[in-house]
């Protein structure tokens, strides 16, 4: 997924390539923007058919083993002059810096001794050793022993020709660890000069970059200062180093992993990884930035000094990680505030969207039971906020526009429901309307780390937005629910979207199996308690238990199809909101203004098991104990907590049954039948 906006980048492309505009077609649908800038762009093409656009986006479906990605559009936009005339970094580079940023500042100082070469020196377990670490089996390496002495003052030696080209690590690896001498297996080298090795892969014709197989490495290589300041610099700045060498004389060669994808790509990386370096105080020869360098080998001595392995593998594990270590640096976070200031000028409280429940930018979860219209509640809230209406005829709504990200419902169904909840309240289809935004996205569900992008790109071109509602939660979760460390990363994925969306995000999640009422309203959702715990808001649809309420009373709404519920809060900001019992009928809830389900509970409330207890006749407890005790027992006897899980009635209610039976007795947990 881009980390940057790609449109810019369109000005470097023509639409009238067919093949280009489609490609460019289906990056941009990957990437999470919309048909309507893929058509934007595509009307630079004299080509152009209003309404082809919208037809194509529709029909694309991605390739999940070869998706087509913003690098795409990247890689055109470079062909097209993207970035000539300015500095910019790798794909997978830190984007959205407007300078390179020193990892290490001038205030850095330290300097760390270099480790010295084995004591038992093994040349060919140097060579060995780099060779395995940089090289598949089947690379040809380019190597060179031959050198030549400066005719000047100073009498420097320099490689005399191009070298050997020709072997792969495998065939040199086993000359290696067949020969006893090094040179057997590499060549004789003058012991003045060294020798050098290249840390690319070649393609056995040549030494030049465009002989270059594998844009794998690149050389970091410093003059200018301590070897131990090096040193210190190289580990301090985390470089992902695959093997640091001793040149024998006054720098260390490091070897950095760079994993460029081609020529292009290994310019970009090594500009950017060289000017880190000059701005972290790591003074860098700029003359081996080409991937053909050739670079100091280790296992060699030159003029009485070994060039040697000082590591492998050392800082960030890749390219990548290095970059997303230097973000860390500059992390972006706010500043620290000073209460004192604060009382001065206070900061201001967002707006409430739903009032007395909930602000904008803040988090609501919707629990609720199978079947208790949790997506119905969902979109009513959509409606009421679309047309500044109260929510429940109760909570005034801030009015505005609403996306409503749907997972799980057939596109057809969601629309005809908004239709429903428009015609139940009465309500007619006006300008308003245009505030609902309908994101389907059943069957194209991803996790939500993958997916906060794309909606807060969508956000940004389609909005701004009030709230944005997720219907339901499991489609985009990831990780096990019941994992605190995988739903705090999926939160955190929810914070985002609200951070930078403004926009209040309220999300549908269900209750585990089981009645509700004798867990508190903050533990009733499934999972992890992270989910509750974390969001600003709780709003909590239990049916309420059928033999507590006042059946005649409500018999009617029954009839008709009306499930009595209860609605309760949790609130972070606000304060508490008693419970508000509601009936609910497809596809509207309303609140029971006319007190018929005063006094009752949540199924499975301890006090519905009194009130229960008290309602039943000496006949209906029989044929619980008789039904509870054949389902379990075994030779006779059954355990008291068994028959209590298998009636649903509490260990204790059940033992003052079977105490006033004349059928059965209780000894120590064991219930068996009284034989006369």
């Amino acid at each position: 997924m881009a980390d940057f906006d790609l449109i810019p980048l369109l000005n470097y492309i023509s639409p009238d390539d067919y093949e280009v505009w489609y490609q460019v077609g289906m990056a941009l649908k990957y990437e999470g923007y919309s048909w309507s800038t893929w058509d934007d762009w595509s009307r630079g093409s004299a080509k152009y058919h209003a309404g082809e656009c919208e037809r194509k986006w529709n029909s694309f479906q991605e390739d999940t083993d070869k998706p087509v990605t913003g690098a795409y559009i990247t890689m055109k936009a470079k062909e097209g002059g993207w970035g000539k005339d300015k500095k910019f970094l790798a794909w997978d580079a830190v984007i959205g810096r407007d300078t390179i940023k020193p990892i290490v500042d001038d205030t850095f100082t330290e300097k760390e001794p270099v480790p010295e070469p084995p004591k038992h020196w093994d040349p060919k377990e140097q060579l060995l050793t780099y060779i395995n670490t940089l090289f598949q089996p089947d690379d040809i390496v380019a190597y060179c022993v031959k050198s030549a002495q400066r005719d000047d003052e100073e009498g420097k030696f320099y490689p005399a020709n191009s070298g050997i080209y020709s072997k792969t690590a495998e065939q040199i690896c086993a000359d290696l660890n067949h020969y006893t001498d090094i040179t057997y297996a590499i060549g004789d080298y003058d012991p003045r000069a060294g020798a050098w090795i290249r840390f690319n892969p070649f393609d056995g014709e040549g030494v030049n970059n465009k002989n270059v197989t594998d844009f794998r490495y690149a050389l970091v290589e410093c003059d200018d200062m301590s070897l131990e300041k090096q040193y210190a610099l190289i580990k301090e700045m985390q470089l992902p180093v695959a093997c640091l060498v001793h040149s024998g004389g006054k720098s260390l060669h490091a070897i950095v992993k760079i994993n460029a994808i081609d020529k292009s790509d290994y310019s970009d990386k090594v500009k950017f990884l060289y000017e880190t370096c000059e701005k972290s105080g790591l003074k860098i020869d700029t003359k081996n930035k080409n991937p053909s360098r050739l670079s100091r080998m280790p296992g060699i001595e030159r003029n009485g000094k070994k060039q040697y392995l000082v590591a492998t593998n050392i800082g960030c594990e890749s390219w990548g990680k290095w970059i997303d270590y230097i973000g860390s640096l500059d992390d972006d976070l706010p500043e620290l505030s000073d209460f004192g200031d604060q009382l001065k000028e206070p900061p201001e409280l967002s707006p409430e969207l739903i009032g007395g429940i909930l602000r904008e930018g803040n988090k609501m979860i919707i629990t609720g039971e199978s079947k208790a219209g949790k997506t119905c509640l969902s979109q009513e809230l959509a409606v009421c906020i679309a047309e500044g209406k109260p929510w429940l005829n109760k909570f005034p709504c801030e009015q505005g526009k609403v996306l409503y990200i749907n997972l799980e419902v057939e596109e057809a169904s969601l629309f005809h429901r908004f239709k429903a909840i428009y015609f139940a309240n009465n309500w007619e289809f006006g300008e308003n309307c245009h505030n609902i935004r309908p994101w389907n996205l059943r069957g194209y569900a991803v996790p939500l780390d993958k997916l906060a992008a794309k909606i807060i790109r969508r956000c940004k071109n389609t909005g701004p937005y009030k709230a944005i509602i997720l219907d339901p939660l499991y489609k985009v979760q990831q990780g096990d629910e019941n994992s605190a460390e995988a739903i705090s990363t999926f939160c955190n994925a929810l914070d985002k979207i609200a951070h930078e969306t403004g926009a209040a995000v309220i999300y549908d999640h269900h209750h585990p199996k089981g009645a509700m009422g004798n867990r508190k309203v903050i533990d009733r959702g499934s999972g992890s308690g992270v989910f509750s715990r974390d969001a600003d808001a709780i709003c909590d649809l239990s049916f309420l238990d059928p033999d507590v309420v006042k059946m005649e009373a409500i018999s009617q709404q029954i009839a008709d199809g009306e499930k009595p519920m209860q609605l309760s809060f949790v609130l972070r900001d606000f304060k508490d909101v008693d419970p508000i019992n509601i009936f609910f009928k497809f596809p509207v809830h309303y609140v029971d203004t006319a007190g018929l389900l005063e006094g009752a509970v949540v199924e499975g409330d301890p006090k519905a098991n009194i009130q229960n207890q008290n309602k039943r006749t000496a006949a209906e407890k029989r044929q619980i104990i008789e039904e509870a005790f054949e389902a379990v027992q075994k030779d006779g006897y059954a355990r008291l907590s068994l028959m209590s899980e298998h009636a649903d009635v509490s260990p204790k209610t059940l033992r003052e049954y079977i105490k006033s039976s004349p059928l059965f007795e209780i000894e120590k947990g064991n219930v068996r039948r009284v034989d006369f």
